[in-house]
């Protein structure tokens, strides 16, 4: 059990605790706090009242983001109120909190293959697309539970002076180890690490899904003492500053700032990334009820798309928005056109059917 999965079980445990009675919200909130389950703007009743709308996100700086970019422009235009938490919105926690009868949240932060899991246990609903303009958004990231309100990418980084100044064909290069020796980084939470083995195989981008499993564990069977794996994304980014490996998966946000950082030394490239929803999932009986699906449409305007550009790096699911961007900004989005069309669309029908099994198999795999 990784630790924030081992937090996201405590925090489900006070909330079943919190809506038994056995501890009131100074206490439910209390154990938030030692959890590092951070909320913004929290005050009155646990349950969200009917001028407010409770999104949850997975914390950090994304708390405030979302704040910024999306909740106050709302709050202007409506005068209804929105509550930022810092949470870990796991399938288990939303579970709990459905189970429990006492329902705080709207909507929260998830990737695209959430949206069958959670559907299929009845705990979300159907978006509302007479509210929510799915026309505003890539089709292949829209669906009957959700639709994309950002992107991210899982890209190929590398340090350039262990490349020789060679630029990489994207994952196509992830296993030439005789022209790039080193290590490779590996995410240890799946997404995107079987594709890196794939196409580094020679698998091409368009037969890459469903996923070819045995022959990518097989790969790494062979070669599992070039790999090492991070769980985070500041762990991610240590192996590069580090000079641990030569390439490896990342996410984009991370590699931009490597890139920054490192004037350039420590970079990207968007050839066959594995470009992602981050999508928000409305909770059955979510006490903000269809107002949910207002701030759900105001998070679509482009400019507030690209204020959470600005602050976290993530790609504007609405395209008109990355038409709007500067050079500077363009360099970083993986939704801008020209670096889009360059990666390859997560199928999320594949992740939800067989994530668990295969993120178990592959920690056996990789534990020796």
């Amino acid at each position: 059990m990784t630790a924030s999965r081992y937090r996201a079980d405590l925090a489900a445990i006070a909330a079943e605790r919190f809506a038994a009675g056995q501890i009131d919200r100074r206490g439910f909130l209390a154990v938030l706090g030692a959890l590092g389950v951070t909320p913004l703007l929290v005050s009155g009743p646990a349950r969200a009242a009917a001028q407010e709308v409770v999104v949850v996100n997975f914390g950090g700086d994304a708390v405030p983001a979302w704040g910024k970019a999306w909740g106050e422009p709302f709050t202007k235009d409506s005068g209804i109120k929105v509550t930022v938490l810092g949470a870990e919105p796991t399938p288990g926690a939303i579970k709990a909190m459905i189970d429990s009868g006492n329902v705080v949240w709207d909507c929260t932060d998830a990737d695209g293959f959430y949206l069958p899991i959670l559907s299929k246990q009845g705990l979300i609903q159907p978006y509302d697309y007479s509210k929510v303009d799915k026309s505003k958004v890539r089709p292949e990231f829209v669906f009957e539970y959700g639709c994309a309100l950002y992107m991210y990418s899982t890209v190929n980084a590398y340090n350039v002076e262990k490349t020789g100044g060679k630029v990489p064909n994207g994952f196509k290069d992830y296993l030439n180890f005789k022209d790039f020796p080193g290590k490779r980084a590996i995410y240890k939470w799946l997404v995107g690490s079987l594709e890196a083995v794939l196409l580094g195989s020679g698998v091409e981008p368009d037969k890459l899904y469903p996923l070819d499993v045995q022959k990518a564990f097989a790969i790494l069977k062979d070669n599992r003492d070039q790999f090492l794996l991070w769980g985070g994304g500041a762990e991610s980014q240590q192996l590069f500053r580090d000079g641990e490996v030569t390439m490896g998966p990342i996410w984009c946000t991370r590699a931009s700032v490597l890139d920054r950082d490192s004037g350039g030394k420590l970079t990207w490239t968007w050839d066959q990334g594995i470009v992602a929803p981050g999508v928000a999932p409305v909770l059955v009986k979510n006490p903000a009820g269809p107002a949910v699906f207002d701030y759900l449409a105001s998070t679509q305007v482009p400019e507030r798309q690209v204020e959470l550009l600005k602050l976290l790096g993530n790609g504007p699911a609405n395209p008109a928005a990355s038409t709007t961007l500067s050079p500077e900004l363009q360099k970083i989005d993986c939704g801008y056109e020209p670096n889009y069309k360059r990666q390859i669309p997560i199928d999320s029908a594949w992740y939800a059917e067989n994530y668990d099994s295969v993120q178990n198999d592959f920690l056996d795999l990789m534990a020796g």
